[in-house]
């Protein structure tokens, strides 16, 4: 699932559940959302896809704006359950930083085997069903921590 989709519903449960419950809600909404069908192409494409580069780099940007509005909004809760629900994905981050591709099968750690393992459903006609949960998630993110 996209950065913004695990952002936005991770800020969506800081805004309707009282801390601390909303903090281990929001890290299990990011393994929920993985496990849905969502936007993906095999990691060969990846490297040479610049739609992907800029649809990652348009992704992260709006993931960050959601935070930044958490934040000028004082929802403390909402900006923390977002980063906590985007925070399985940095493992990722750093590797492709490193490695310089998105090979991400070279699994050894048990979480890392088990995080791919479910993302099973990993599609690029999910683009289809990431952009209209994107749509909602923000309309309710707007609506409850506005």
């Amino acid at each position: 699932m996209t950065g913004f989709n695990h952002a936005a519903s991770g800020g969506l449960i800081g805004a309707l559940l009282p801390l601390p419950l909303a903090i281990p809600v929001a890290l299990a909404s990011h393994f929920v959302l993985d496990a849905l069908p969502h936007y993906g192409i095999p990691h060969h494409q990846r490297d040479k896809s610049l739609f992907w580069r800029v649809f990652g780099v348009i992704d992260i940007l709006a993931a960050f704006g959601l935070g930044v509005l958490a934040i000028s909004w004082h929802r403390y809760a909402m900006f923390s359950c977002g980063f906590i629900a985007c925070s399985p994905d940095l493992v990722w981050v750093t590797r492709i930083l490193r490695s310089r591709s998105f090979n991400l099968s070279d699994n050894k750690h048990w979480f890392t085997k088990w995080h791919v393992k479910i993302q099973r459903y990993e599609r690029p006609w999910g683009l289809w069903v990431e952009l209209p949960v994107a749509v909602v998630l923000f309309g309710f993110v707007w609506h409850y921590g506005h």
